[in-house]
């Protein structure tokens, strides 16, 4: 254990800017215990609070903007692989999106506390193409409200965060074997969260491929469109598709026979929001549905016809 707080004491600033920036582009990082710790740790003035504060907000800026660039340049696509490096639930992609849709890039200010949410913010950000302007202004503002957050925390428990330490250190090597393992058990419930929604929503997909066929044998074949109105404006849809949410979905269920054959499609990896909506229309009587494997990106890749609005 004694070799982490000489780590803090010695080297604090940088190793808060590297974990800020780390966990900004999506690792799976406790940070915040970590902020608190470094705030405890440090001189209780508010020259060294501040400069905190402005170092570790560094890091999260620069790891936000590497996400909003990569938006920018290959739309909501990237979306699958930060989720996967993340551990983070695939309903993040729709909810993130509900949320600028909602509030705009006022969101920024507040997703950045919701796990995540705030490693996908950034990306579709900049896949929305959001002025670079106004991402910066509310990414800032973000970014000093969450440092800012646990640096006072960290100040004001630092007697007992202290405490915590010393208790640690007297037990030596087996204090950082606490650590160790209590970061393990972080890592390890984050991938049976989502180990659990695969497993939950585990079913049969249908490939681009037996779509594709299925559109000329069976051109009676519902596709539904599971991802939010922006999304589907932004990135275009399959010809044909009709969107489905939470606000029509009796509607849908009533609409069409039970015993076409429907496919359902989104953007998130995993097909998640589809295969939720998927079960949903089962349990609705109808007999024969399948999210599509690898959602509209597949589709795109394959040389299919997008459209737009």
């Amino acid at each position: 254990m004694s070799w982490l707080i000489h780590l803090l004491e010695i080297y604090g600033l940088w190793v808060v800017f590297i974990i800020m920036l780390l966990q900004s582009i999506g690792l799976p990082l406790p940070a915040y215990p970590f902020l608190l710790v470094a705030a405890a740790l440090m001189p209780p003035t508010i020259y060294d609070a501040t400069f905190l504060i402005l170092i570790g907000s560094a890091g999260t800026l620069i790891g936000d903007f590497v996400l909003f660039a990569a938006g920018r340049h290959y739309g909501t696509s990237i979306l699958g692989r930060i989720c996967k490096i993340s551990i983070s639930p695939d309903t993040c992609v729709n909810k993130t999106g509900n949320l600028f849709g909602r509030y705009g890039a006022s969101s920024l200010t507040f997703v950045k506390f919701i796990p995540g949410l705030s490693t996908l913010a950034p990306v579709i950000a900049g896949a929305y193409a959001m002025p670079v302007t106004i991402f910066s202004i509310f990414s800032s503002l973000a970014a000093l409200i969450y440092l800012g957050l646990a640096v006072t925390l960290g100040v004001i428990f630092r007697n007992a965060i202290g405490d915590v330490i010393s208790t640690l250190q007297e037990f030596g090597r087996l204090g950082g074997l606490v650590v160790i393992a209590l970061l393990a058990f972080y890592l390890f419930l984050k991938w049976v969260q989502r180990y659990r929604l695969l497993k939950r929503f585990q079913m049969d997909r249908v490939t681009v491929e037996d779509l594709n066929a299925l559109m000329v044998t069976e051109p009676q074949t519902i596709i539904l469109d599971a991802r939010p109105d922006d999304q589907r404006s932004i990135d275009g849809y399959i010809p044909g598709s009709i969107p489905i949410d939470e606000n029509n979905l009796d509607h849908i269920v009533n609409l069409y026979s039970k015993y076409n054959e429907v496919v359902i499609y989104c953007s998130c990896p995993n097909e998640i929001t589809a295969a939720k909506f998927a079960q949903r229309l089962r349990q609705a009587g109808f007999k024969r549905i399948r999210p599509l494997l690898g959602g509209l990106d597949a589709w795109a890749k394959s040389g299919n016809q997008i459209e737009f609005v």
